[in-house]
């Protein structure tokens, strides 16, 4: 009797940069946060994502890819400002 396991890999490398300015209260300290990596959804599926958040420009990237297929899954390219009510702070 023989069996056979195949099985996908994808390495889960990620990569965080935070930059903060100390001259703001702690609750602002943060300014930038730039996140690349694979991360898991809800489903407990792999995904490419990439993020940029940035106080002082007023920016808000996300891009989230499937790497099976290559389909884009989300795609937020909006002012910071505007980017409210979402995830935990939905209503």
């Amino acid at each position: 009797m023989t069996f056979h396991v195949t099985e996908q890999f994808l390495p889960n490398n990620s990569t965080r940069i935070k930059q903060k300015d100390p001259y703001y209260k702690s609750d602002h300290k943060l300014r930038r946060d730039y996140f690349v990596g694979v991360e898991s959804n809800k489903e407990g599926k792999l995904m490419v994502k990439e993020r940029l958040i940035d106080k002082d420009a007023n920016v808000y990237y996300e891009l989230v890819k499937d790497p099976e297929t290559g389909e884009i899954v989300r795609l937020c390219d909006e002012p910071l400002s505007d980017h409210t009510n979402r995830g935990s702070a939905k209503k």
